[in-house]
């Protein structure tokens, strides 16, 4: 990774990146929206939890001070 400068990373400068849940949240949102401008149908709530899950999953394997 580059380092472009010493100022706040983008989850510490944008405040609903900082809390994991409300950027798992977002994702989801904004993944299901663009899936739905593309023609596919909503999600269903089975289809989002398992995307909440694996998106979790991924940010306990992330390193140290990205979580």
């Amino acid at each position: 990774m580059n380092n472009f400068g010493t100022g706040p990373t983008l989850r510490e400068a944008s405040p609903y990146l900082c809390d994991a849940a409300e950027r798992h949240a977002h994702i989801l949102e904004v993944v299901e929206r663009n899936s739905v401008i593309e023609g596919l149908p909503p999600f269903t709530d089975e289809f989002r939890a398992r995307l909440k899950k694996q998106l979790e999953a991924m940010a306990c394997s992330e390193p140290r001070g990205f979580q």
